[in-house]
């Protein structure tokens, strides 16, 4: 099968040409492969060549994705005997015994997992640079980032590598990289996926899983897949009467659509994001939709900021704490990068009442937002507030990561820094990037970047939000809007 056709076509329509026999499952490994061969040197997306194991996968003829080529972020999606390494080398030689309850359905679709991709270490950054795999960039200009951190995964289905890859998403780590590589992005509800055996929940509930796509269809017949793990989660998570797929076939009807725009965490947004959001609006109105501008009752911006930082920094300290029960032994600094370390002293900081504190302000925006969906079908929002960045314009200068690994690293200068200068100031960068996304990973809603306007030759997505347990809501607009503007046709120009 030559790429062209092979681009074509999305997970569920690659499947239906296998089962149909128009096409053999290791004639589309194969396009994947050559494909993965051709870009990669100009993106940088893959962590991990798993090409012989797929080869040796069973392609079962009565599963819904029998055949398809598939990609698994290397976070989380632990798949028993292929290396996790998570972005660090802290992690480089880690091969877990098992596979996640969320790979296994995976494979019991009859998806066919060649790879691993790239991200931040850890998934700490909403860009993926890390030291471990350098810069992975973006198909539709190489000079600008693919975002994060599910970097590696947008750029591959961006590319054309595959239809579909999978992505977590802890404060729009799904959304914000759909945002810059024009694609669609859901975020599931929290609790619609397992994070069995491993883990009960990750971040405190934060972090979801699920995949970017190109078309509807297939991000709804994902979530079906990840669903059938749901029995295993920590949080009840509301089931739907039918299959996320079957609800694509109901009308999506009028729907009552706030909208905002001013990000949660402060800031303005840049003139693509402005237009990109206008364009939308203009859209659903013409759709019939009926709009109104309100938002949820979220906290005020210096509240929402400080909660995240807590949370994160406490997650990324307990790391070490895993470390030594695992190796017995402690983390040194030279194993993560300087960012990562000055995350990690941070947390160490941080008390067990102001990591409670933090927990309480997550749980609060969940009660905001199931106040505010009792009004509104929908809520559209930008994703970001500002359109793709380049390259290293989002991380740390060179200067700024010598300096940190000097003064908490080598000098252990950390411990008497109660709130460091430099995390403040790299944190709220990230988090005035985040700045529509995290308030959903708060609140456990989910949301979904829908790649409806191209600035300056990239895409710009515009977020749409639902009640928790309401994906198909949001499915079902995301149709009916990939009915009226397809994107699916657009190609990066590779």
């Amino acid at each position: 099968m030559k790429f062209e056709e092979y681009r074509r076509y999305d997970a569920v329509g690659l499947a239906d040409l296998v089962r149909r026999g128009e096409v053999s499952a290791d004639e589309l490994l194969q396009t994947a492969l050559r494909r993965l061969d051709e870009v990669n040197p100009k993106l940088n997306l893959l962590a991990c060549d798993l090409r012989g194991r797929a080869a040796a996968l069973p392609v079962p003829g009565n599963a819904p994705l029998a055949g398809v080529p598939f990609l698994l972020k290397d976070l989380l999606a632990d798949w028993a005997g292929a290396p996790t390494a998570c972005g660090s080398r802290m992690m480089q030689n880690h091969i877990p015994p098992y596979s996640s309850a969320l790979t296994e359905a995976y494979l019991r679709a009859g998806l066919r997992i060649f790879g691993k991709t790239t991200l931040p270490e850890w998934g700490l950054m909403p860009y993926t640079e890390s030291e471990m795999y350098g810069a992975t960039r973006n198909p539709w200009h190489t000079d600008y980032t693919p975002g994060g951190s599910s970097g590696g995964s947008a750029a591959a289905v961006a590319a054309g590598i595959v239809p579909a890859a999978h992505g977590g998403d802890g404060g729009g780590s799904i959304r914000l990289p759909a945002h810059n590589c024009g694609l669609f992005g859901l975020k599931p509800s929290r609790g619609r996926s397992s994070f069995a055996p491993a883990l009960g929940e990750s971040w405190q509930g934060l972090v979801c899983e699920h995949v970017l796509t190109r078309s509807v269809r297939d991000s709804a017949l994902f979530l079906d897949i990840a669903a059938s793990t749901q029995k295993g989660a920590l949080y009840a998570c509301p089931k739907p009467s039918e299959s996320f797929s079957d609800g694509l076939l109901r009308e999506t009807g009028r729907l009552n659509i706030a909208y905002w725009q001013e990000p949660w965490t402060g800031g303005g947004n840049d003139e693509g994001t402005c237009a990109a959001l206008a364009d939308s609006l203009q859209l659903l109105a013409s759709a019939g939709h009926v709009l109104t501008e309100e938002s949820p009752e979220f906290a005020p911006p210096e509240i929402l900021s400080r909660a995240m930082l807590i949370i994160v920094a406490g997650e990324t300290a307990k790391l070490a704490h895993l470390y030594r029960e695992t190796y017995g032994k402690d983390l040194h600094y030279s194993q993560v990068e300087p960012a990562t370390w000055a995350v990690l002293v941070q947390g160490r900081q941080i008390s067990a009442g102001e990591m409670c504190w933090a927990r309480d302000v997550l749980l609060a925006q969940t009660r905001a937002a199931e106040a505010f969906f009792n009004r509104y079908d929908v809520l559209v929002t930008p994703v970001c507030p500002r359109t793709t960045p380049k390259v290293g314009e989002l991380a740390p200068g060179a200067a700024q990561q010598r300096l940190s690994r000097l003064l908490l690293g080598r000098l252990n200068l950390g411990r008497f820094l109660a709130r460091n200068p430099l995390i403040e100031q790299e944190g709220m960068k990230a988090l005035h990037y985040a700045g529509y996304t995290l308030p959903f990973n708060m609140s456990g809603s989910p949301a979904m970047s829908v790649p409806l306007y191209w600035h300056n030759g990239l895409p710009v997505g515009t977020q749409f939000a639902a009640a928790a347990g309401r994906e198909d809501i949001l499915l079902r607009l995301a149709a009916q809007l990939e009915q009226i503007r397809p994107w699916a046709d657009k190609t990066a120009p590779l």
